[in-house]
Parts: structure tokens; sequence; C-alpha cells
């Protein structure tokens, strides 16, 4: 049987509606997060250089050059990585919007499991995810590609990268607080 959380609204409707507020607002960043994540981590412009007089482009699984796209076959390790840690990003965040719907809602048996905290906390992990990735895909492009390529420079799909781990970040934070309102509620009022 699905119905409103009972535990957190009895002493003060205002502050429900603030929980709610920073649930439905993390909720949001959340989705936009994990859209962002997705796109960034399956388009091909996370470098754009000129070779050979002509503008190419590349992606974690693809390089273009010359209107002409071609997978990348090399099992180099900074890539695997890449998108080894760019796919669970998007999977905790995934996992933590799952949370933050059902966080929304009270089943009777997971009494003693606090959806909006999970929430928050996978949030944090796929941030983490996503920090790891963007910064090994960084640290490599600058230090070897960079050197490799004269002219050279990140493009939006690597940007929608660090916009996706902002989004997942304040989308942890909104939820955090979410739990900490009702914890705080829970704590003060009577037993």
């Amino acid at each position: 049987m699905l119905r409103l959380k009972k535990s957190c609204s009895a002493e003060a409707p205002l502050s429900q509606l603030k929980m709610y507020s920073f649930m439905g607002g993390g909720l949001f960043c959340a989705i936009v997060g994990n859209i962002l994540l997705v796109v960034s981590t399956a388009t091909d412009y996370w470098m754009q250089y000129r070779l050979s007089g002509n503008y190419a482009h590349q992606g974690l699984w693809r390089y273009c050059m010359s209107n002409k796209c071609y997978m990348q076959t090399d099992s180099i390790a900074y890539w695997n990585a890449t998108r080894a840690f760019m796919i669970l990003s998007g999977m905790s965040c995934f996992a933590g919007i799952i949370a933050g719907i059902m966080s929304f809602a009270h089943f009777s048996s997971f009494e003693r499991f606090n959806r909006s905290f999970a929430a928050g906390i996978m949030f944090f992990v796929s941030t983490f995810f996503v920090l790891l990735g963007m910064a090994i895909y960084t640290g490599v492009t600058v230090n070897f590609l960079g050197r490799r390529f004269g002219d050279w420079r990140f493009s939006w799909s690597y940007i929608l990268g660090w916009v996706a781990m902002l989004m997942t970040f304040f989308a942890g934070i909104f939820y955090i607080c979410a739990y900490r309102m009702c914890e705080c509620r829970r704590g003060n009022g009577p037993r």
C-alpha cells in the first residue's frame, strides 16, 4: 500500500513542504545529471584537434576525421578507465533516482531504511565516479595528447561531463538536506 510518509509529517507541515522541496530539487538535478552523463559518455566530442590540415574530434568510443568516424579499437587503459567510471556513474545515478522517487512514498516493509539518505549517498557515489573518470581523461589528455597535437581543445561532450558531475553533487546535497530535516523532526517529536 502506497501512502505519504507520516513519520515526518506530524509536527510541521511547512517543514514537510521544505523537505519535499529539497527532494524535488534533488530529483530534478539527478535526472538532468543522468541525462548529461549519458549524452557525454555516448557522444564523440570530448576533444577536437587539427590533424593533417583537417579538424578531427574524438570521444570515448569513436574518433572522426574528414567526416568519417571509426571505432576506437585500441585498448588504452585511460580510455577504458574513463569509460568504466562514466558508466558506473550513470548506473549509480540511476539507482539514486529510483531511491529518490521511492523516498516520496512510504512502504511499511522498509521502516528502518531511509531512502532519502540512500539516494543522497548514491548521488555522491555517482559524483565520485564521474570525478575519477573526468580527472583521468583530463590528466592523460593534457600531459600526453596535448603535446602530440599542437592545435587542440576540449569540446562540448567533455564539458557536459563536468556539468553532470555538478548536477549529481547538488542532487546529493538536496537529498541529504531532506534527510536531515526529517531526522531533526523525528528526534524532536513526541515518542
